[in-house]
């Protein structure tokens, strides 16, 4: 094994065999930390994309610009290369799951790249990987979390939430007042942009830890969806979430939490038993629910019938002003076309409809001056 010091880290030339899979991995499922390297390979085999990495590496080597970041791991009692010197790969697990199928590893199981056939030169030149070995876990951290936070190389929104979690409680402990800043001028990123994912899984969490709800499918397969939601200020207010900016006014929203309004807007991301899709099935909705869930008519019409749609013309109910202005553009259009039309046939049954929209125009302008009045004499 090769080493080099530079001043902040060692650059090291590691056998691929004493690399291990980082089980506290942020992109790893909550369900899956902790796991054997077995699970974790799995599941990085399912997810990753790991063929254009294999071939890349039998085709032009590892790239030593881009070295896996380490911390290390020593080994086990019993281990049978107990002595030699182990490391968790904290950044660049899936290159690591990559080779380790390459090498057949025993943690691979039987996993394999269909059409890849390695030869034993190409698989020499893989043995050792270069890597940067940064003792201090925390310092490891700094740098995962600029890179997938603020950084280009970003994470899933969940991921990302559980990593801002568990670094967030870890400054509280160090005693930051204000962790949400601290850490969002660590990852390249600000209080906010930390706060809110921060806010949405510790929402969740609390859901299952304290009221038993069942939170995995909104966590694994929803979450960009209930991130959103819990942007929303409508949301928020719905399922009893108020003034809840800092850390400590977070921790105290989160004891007047409605444990049922919760549970309605989390069973609203899934689809049910009779229903094929979602009541919010579409990120792009969350306004609209958010509005329709603060309006007592459109809420009952909401959970009357399932129907976002339904809901939502309940709610435009309410945009009687906006609603009068696009009928009003509609209509130039209509009279614009009109007085451009020349091979239109100018019916009788056009007459009747233009007509039909002036008496409705006159009603419409009676019933608003007739609510207008009646205003001015109450006050």
């Amino acid at each position: 094994m090769n080493e080099t010091d530079t001043r902040e880290q060692v650059i090291l030339w590691i056998p691929f065999d004493r690399l291990h899979l980082d089980d506290e991995n942020p992109r790893l499922p909550e369900g899956l930390q902790g796991a054997s390297q077995s699970e974790v390979l799995g599941f990085l085999l399912e997810q990753g994309a790991l063929e254009e990495l294999a071939q890349s590496y039998l085709d032009n080597g590892f790239f030593r610009h881009e070295p896996l970041i380490v911390v290390q791991k020593r080994g086990k009692k019993g281990d049978k290369r107990r002595g030699e010197d182990r490391y968790t790969v904290v950044e660049g697990n899936r290159r690591l799951a990559a080779l380790k199928i390459l090498h057949e590893s025993p943690e691979a199981d039987d996993a394999g790249f269909f059409g890849i056939h390695p030869s034993s030169a190409q698989l020499e030149a893989l043995v050792e990987i270069p890597c940067f070995l940064i003792p201090d876990r925390d310092q490891i951290h700094a740098y995962i979390g600029f890179r997938h936070i603020g950084g280009l190389k970003t994470w899933p929104p969940e991921a990302k939430a559980r990593y801002l979690l568990t670094e967030v409680h870890q400054l509280v402990a160090k005693g930051f007042g204000d962790p949400f800043r601290e850490l969002g001028r660590r990852v390249g990123s600000n209080a906010q942009g930390v706060r809110n994912p921060y806010l949405a899984i510790r929402i969740l969490l609390y859901a299952r830890e304290e009221f038993g709800l069942n939170v995995a499918y909104v966590q694994e397969h929803r979450f960009g969806v209930w991130l959103r939601c819990m942007n929303s200020a409508d949301i928020r207010k719905y399922v009893g979430i108020r003034k809840a900016r800092s850390y400590q006014e977070i921790e105290l929203a989160l004891e007047r939490i409605d444990c049922d309004k919760l549970a309605e807007v989390l069973g609203d991301l899934q689809s049910k038993r009779g229903r094929s899709r979602a009541v919010l099935g579409d990120s792009r909705d969350v306004t609209i629910y958010g509005r329709a869930l603060a309006d007592e008519r459109a809420r009952a019409t909401l959970r009357k019938t399932g129907d976002l749609s339904l809901a939502r013309q309940v709610v435009e109910e309410l945009d009687l002003e906006p609603r009068a202005q696009r009928l009003v553009e509609s209509l130039e259009l209509f009279v614009e076309a009109l007085s451009r039309a020349e091979t239109v046939d100018f019916s009788n049954s056009l007459l009747q409809a233009t007509e039909e929209l002036s008496r409705l125009a006159r009603s419409a302008r009676a019933i608003v001056k007739d609510r207008m009045d009646d205003r001015d004499q109450d006050a």
